[in-house]
């Protein structure tokens, strides 16, 4: 949800580039908050390196759940 909140406050399109973040952003576009492209890990000689997922929307559910749990 606090990822929710900080994508609601800035302007759309946002690029999300921690891989922590881009986990998050999967599981909020898994449940139908936002709308995101996330691109698959990419194989590297040290194991695995996660390219940006951009945020493209902000979905009517996701915007209930803003309101429905505020910042705090």
């Amino acid at each position: 949800m606090y990822l929710l909140h900080l994508l609601a406050a800035q302007e759309l399109p946002v690029a999300v580039t921690s891989g922590a973040e881009v986990d998050a952003v999967r599981v909020l576009s898994m449940a139908g908050h936002i709308k995101a492209t996330i691109p698959k890990p990419l194989r590297t000689l040290d194991g695995y390196t996660q390219p940006p997922a951009t945020v493209n929307e902000i979905t009517s559910l996701g915007r209930t759940m803003l309101k429905r749990f505020p910042a705090r």
